[in-house]
């Protein structure tokens, strides 16, 4: 590949206790020539595209706030971190995501690419220690269409998948 561009457009958001983040990717690879035996070829410029749309509620009520200077959201501090003093539970929040990537196009040519498409849905919770630790507990469910080449009948080899992951993050 010789050039490639990426041009995106992402949102965000929050009213009270309920934040929405969203963005859209728009890929374009320009194929260099490669040489055939007796022809050089160049491919055209494939184009590919995703985003992802992802709303959460803190169901004690914190909000995250938003840095004019970093151009974005902060995470979320607990207003009572958890203490087993001071009856202190944290911060919970109840988060969703919606998330997909194509990586086909120009299906049905010989010059065509058949990368697939993988769609991921996300539910998740998350527990707010207190300022520094958190954890995380997220059931995702993806969907991977995948073609057998980008040309011929379709023969699906993808496949479908449930995850559930566990994070803890610890930030200072």
């Amino acid at each position: 590949m010789s050039h490639a561009q990426v041009y995106s457009v992402e949102a965000a958001g929050n009213w009270g206790p309920v934040y929405f983040q969203g963005e859209y990717f728009w890929f374009n690879v320009e194929r260099r020539p490669f040489a055939q035996p007796g022809t050089t070829f160049t491919g055209p410029t494939l184009h590919f595209n995703g985003g992802y749309a992802e709303a959460s509620w803190v169901v004690t009520g914190e909000t995250r706030s938003y840095d004019p200077g970093a151009g974005a959201y902060s995470g979320v501090v607990p207003d009572n971190p958890f203490s087993w003093a001071n009856g202190g539970w944290g911060a919970w929040e109840i988060a969703g995501r919606y998330s997909v990537i194509d990586l086909n196009d120009r299906l049905g040519f010989v010059d065509g690419v058949a990368g697939g498409k993988q769609t991921i849905y996300t539910a998740g919770l998350n527990w707010y220690v207190n300022r520094n630790i958190r954890f995380m507990l997220d059931y995702l469910h993806g969907i991977i269409d995948k073609r057998n080449g980008p040309t011929g009948p379709f023969i699906d080899q993808g496949t479908r998948f449930d995850a559930v992951a566990m994070r803890t993050q610890i930030a200072f």
